[in-house]
């Protein structure tokens, strides 16, 4: 049956596109007994710039400023987390008076516990979940990475629909922020190591 249909409405669409000998030169207007002609239709050579809407070019405004911005400082704290943690004696070079019970994540883990004794429990009331932040640079490190991930979402949540093209400079944008921020604090860090 399938073998069948198939032909039979392939058919029919082709058999509009025949072309019939009714003259479209003319327009046939319903006033009494009046016929219109138009001219034919003749191809012009005057070329016409085609212009885009500048409204809806991506470029560069204050809010994609201020996200941006976010990204590098998340970058940039995700980039002093792994200098902390993956590269300390980089670290400890440029900051030799660094205390490590609060910048070296070997230590200063034990930082949200009484007495640094994970046994004993918190060290004061939500230290080990919520304000863990308060505890230890890493921790804090989190948060901020997160918070200002977090800020720049909701920012551009609230920007609106955009043609598809946009979404792609942006992803490519906020890449670039939030890389340039990792490198910018991380690889000092690791070649000092």
């Amino acid at each position: 049956m399938k073998c069948l249909i198939i032909p039979v409405l392939l058919f029919s669409f082709t058999s509009f596109g025949q072309i019939s000998n009714i003259d479209l030169t003319r327009e046939v207007t319903a006033n009494k007994n009046s016929i219109q002609t138009q001219p034919p239709f003749e191809a012009t050579s005057v070329r016409q710039d085609i212009k885009i809407d500048k409204s809806k070019r991506w470029r560069l405004d204050g809010n994609k400023i201020l996200t941006g911005g976010l990204l590098v400082i998340s970058g940039a704290a995700k980039g002093f987390n792994e200098g902390l943690q993956f590269n300390w004696d980089g670290f400890n070079s440029i900051f030799p008076k660094a205390n490590p019970q609060w910048f070296w994540p070997a230590y200063s883990f034990k930082n949200k516990y009484k007495d640094g004794d994970p046994a004993k429990g918190a060290k004061f009331p939500l230290s080990t979940s919520v304000l863990v932040m308060f505890t230890d640079q890493y921790h804090l490190n989190n948060f901020i990475q997160r918070a200002s991930m977090t800020g720049a979402l909701v920012i551009k949540i609230g920007e609106g629909k955009k043609p598809f093209r946009h979404y792609l400079f942006d992803a490519l944008y906020y890449t670039i922020c939030y890389q340039a921020g990792f490198h910018a604090i991380y690889y000092p860090i690791a070649r000092r190591n």
